[in-house]
């Protein structure tokens, strides 16, 4: 699995989650170093928008969000259509998939996703 974050004005590195995804790794290993500063290079009228998975909505992570003072909107579970991000994770997807050849291993398929994700051209 890999973790990405998109606004109008930057993208978050590509952060490849082995294993499951908790709560406390959520905001230890995604929203720490990656959202928050996101979110700050924004400026303060940004708005965290995740899909509502059970680590996004944990008590620890509501916790650290209250604490971060982090704007989250809020919206229905199981809308990924409202969400703009999961449109990019589909045409990644569908270029992963066209890729020729194709990834002979994890590795390679980091590698690709990592160039892709910040190439202009792709996206």
């Amino acid at each position: 699995m890999v973790w990405g974050g998109i606004s109008t004005r930057l993208r978050t590195p590509l952060y490849h989650v082995v294993g499951n995804l908790t709560g406390v790794r959520y905001q230890n290993e995604i929203l720490q170093p990656l959202v928050v500063p996101a979110l700050q290079a924004v400026g303060p009228r940004a708005i965290l928008q995740d899909d509502n998975a059970p680590p996004h909505r944990s008590a620890v992570v509501n916790t650290f969000i209250r604490q971060a003072r982090i704007n989250r909107i809020l919206w229905p579970a199981n809308s990924p259509d409202l969400n703009p991000i999961e449109h990019m994770w589909d045409e990644l997807c569908r270029r992963v998939q066209q890729h020729h050849p194709p990834p002979a291993n994890l590795g390679q398929l980091l590698q690709w996703l990592r160039s892709c994700l910040f190439c202009v051209a792709c996206l």
